[in-house]
Parts: C-alpha cells; structure tokens; sequence
C-alpha cells in the first residue's frame, strides 16, 4: 500500500472520531451562553458552536445562520397613563420583545415579551404621563428552547406637554401626546418634520383659544370673522362629497406621508394617528415648535369644485407681519409653503391658481419654525390611495428643496 494512501485513511479516520466526539457533548448553537448585550442575536448573524466560544483552539468551523428579519415600528400612542404599540408582523417569527426607556440610550430599560408570532400590538400600562418614553421592538425566534433576535426597529419617543414652552399657557386641550419617528433611512436628513393630521379632537369646537398670543383680533376671515380675538380651539371640519369626515381622510393622508419621509430619511413628528387626538391647534403648533425643523398640517378645502391644491400664507398685513412670532418665521412660512406646492405640481398633483391663499391662522400665529397649513385638494378632490401616495412624494420632494 503507498504511502499517500495510508495517508487518506489516517485522515478519514481522523475527521469520523471528531464528529463522534461532538455528538456526545451536545453542543449546539442554542447552547451559547446569554450575551449582556440588548440585542443578544442581530438579523443573519453566524452563530457558533458552544465549543468555538469556549476553547479558541478548536479546528470545529461550524457555522449556523439564525434569519431572524428585523421589523419596523407602525404607531406608538399614549392616552393617559397608557402606551399602545402595533409592529409589521414578521411571519416567521415566534414572538417580540418591547423595550421602553425614559432616556435615549435605553439605560435602565423595561421589556416586555408578546410569545404570539400573529399578535402585533400591546398596550403598556401604568406609566408616567409626563415622561417622555422610548419605545422599540425586534422579533425573536426559538431554537432548542433558546431565544434568537432580530436588530431593533426604527425607534419611536412619546413625547410629555411642558408647561414651561413658550406660548404652552395659551393651550386648552394638551392631555395626549404626540409620537416622534426616528428615521431608519441609509441617508438621514437630520431634520424632523412636524405632520398634523387637521381636526379629530372630540370637544375642540366648544372650547375657545385666543387667536393671537398678545391677544390682538384676526386681520382677515377663514373658520373665524376678521376682527376675533378668540376662535374654536380646533374645529371638526367638513364632510367631503362622498360622506368621508376631513379628519379621516388627513388622517390616512398623514400616516401615507409619514411612511414617504420616515423612507426619505426624515424623522417625523406625529401629532394624532387616531380617530380623536386631544390636542387644540395651539397644543399641535407648541409641540411642533419645541421637537420638529417643520410643521406641515394636511387639511381640505371646504369649497366643491375639485380647485386643487395650495397652502396657505401670511397676509402681507403690516401690523400682523409685526406680530412675534409672526414677526421672525414668515417669510419662512412662506418659503416653506411655496416648496411644497412645487413640490407637488412636479410629483403631479393638481395645484388651486398661483398656489397659496393669504389667511391669519392659529397655526402660523403661534409658529417659531416653518409652518403651513396645506389644503391638497377640497370636498370633491379624490382621495384614493394612489392620490395620496403621489401628495406624499410631492411634499418630500418640497421638503428636499429647502436650503
């Protein structure tokens, strides 16, 4: 027998006494030791024997991949003491773990486990009103009774009311919160954007605000007579003419623009994905002006002739152009609401004459940051998903062209 052949049954032999030797110990890739880290397991990791982890000698090169796709985040809402969280189902997970922090780091963080791989949402009970929370989820799976995660989503913060904001004590109705969406994007924009969602507060319309915050009267009509001082603190707005309530369809606008510029690379600040968000126009605007770059509410005309859409902007009024805070943003408000519109004429939506109307609004009144109030379209526009989709792109691509 030649010698390179002896050779090959030596080997053989060799490679068949170590694969018998590693039956009997067991190991695995579900017997690796819990790291210390918050997230143990990250989407496509190799994972390694027990035996590579503990003896760095060993010439065992197996390698199992554990795919455990990573989620994103759908709402975050707070009512009272009450957090509710809803997730993008991972189909081939087992189950989720929530984590929630009052600091950004997530330091001396709170998880909670949902073992049902078709459950995606819950509720977290008994926190602190006036605390901002961070909240973010990844999917787990099981293997050998062990737990493998996916890499944390996109991170969400509920956001407290302060009393101590300027312009805060004008403010009658501000018991919800606001969430704000941390991008997820390769490119971030590091600017966050304000989307409000007009109308959906239960009661606004009998509680009364002051329409300016050094108490002067309107310079011209809209919702409320020129010459008030006070006005509803958020209206329910029209009916459109297929029987849709305004407030339901901004809210299904909103939630299509916060997924288009969350993807763009925008945190977004969202101050109602419910039916009833209580929060009056001046709540809405504080909010807006202490944790967003931009403030953009959706709303629609209440005129019936389909006349497209357009935003509306500061009336060229000496004494209201003088008016703090109007005084130092408007001509960024306006600079604001003439990107968007051409935004949206180049994404092909269908723009109202010269694309802005002149208005003394709440909104614009109170506003420290760019600030419009944007009517895409009135009571007979059509408000399709498709539509909106394409008004999405078109305030993005406004959005992109502010410097």
């Amino acid at each position: 027998m030649s010698k390179r052949v002896v050779n090959k049954i030596v080997a053989f032999t060799l490679i068949i006494a170590t694969a018998v030797f590693f039956q009997g110990t067991g190991n695995s890739y579900a017997d690796i030791p819990k790291t210390t880290t918050p997230n143990p397991t990250i989407s496509n990791a190799v994972v390694k024997t027990n035996e590579q982890v503990t003896n760095k000698q060993t010439t065992n090169k197996t390698n199992v991949k554990v795919n455990v796709k990573k989620i994103s985040i759908d709402t975050v809402t707070r009512k009272s003491g009450t957090i509710s969280v809803s997730w993008k189902k991972n189909k081939k997970a087992n189950g989720y773990r929530i984590q929630y922090s009052n600091d950004k780091d997530f330091k001396n963080v709170k998880n909670k486990n949902v073992k049902s791989a078709s459950k995606t949402k819950t509720k977290i009970a008994k926190v602190n009103k006036s605390k901002n929370y961070y909240v973010r989820v990844s999917a787990y799976v099981k293997k050998n009774n062990k737990k493998y995660y996916s890499e944390w989503s996109n991170v969400a913060e509920v956001i407290a009311w302060n009393t101590k904001w300027e312009f805060a004590k004008n403010s009658k109705i501000h018991t919800d919160s606001p969430t704000l969406y941390f991008s997820n994007a390769a490119k971030k924009k590091n600017k966050t954007v304000c989307v409000n969602a007009g109308h959906g507060t239960k009661g606004g319309e009998s509680v009364k605000t002051l329409c300016h915050p050094d108490g002067s009267s309107k310079v011209t009509g809209g919702s409320t007579s020129q010459g008030a001082i006070t006005a509803t603190s958020i209206n329910g707005g029209t009916t459109l003419a297929d029987g849709t309530r305004e407030a339901t369809a901004t809210l299904k606008l909103a939630m299509t623009v916060k997924k288009q510029l969350l993807k763009e690379g925008y945190n977004v600040l969202m101050v109602r994905e419910s039916d009833d968000a209580q929060l009056d126009n001046i709540a809405r605007t504080v909010f807006a002006n202490n944790n967003a770059d931009y403030h953009i509410a959706l709303h629609y005309d209440s005129t019936s002739s389909n006349k497209g859409a357009f935003y509306i902007s500061v009336p060229n009024n000496n004494k209201y152009r003088s008016m703090y805070p109007v005084s130092k943003n408007w001509k960024k408000h306006n600079n604001l609401g003439k990107n968007l519109v051409n935004g949206m004429r180049s994404a092909g939506v269908k723009i109202y004459g010269s694309g802005s109307m002149a208005i003394d609004l709440t909104q614009t009144s109170y506003s420290t940051i760019p600030s419009v109030d944007l009517e895409v379209g009135d009571k007979r526009s059509d408000h399709s998903s498709k539509t909106l989709k394409k008004i999405a792109i078109g305030i993005g691509k406004g959005l992109n062209k502010i410097k």
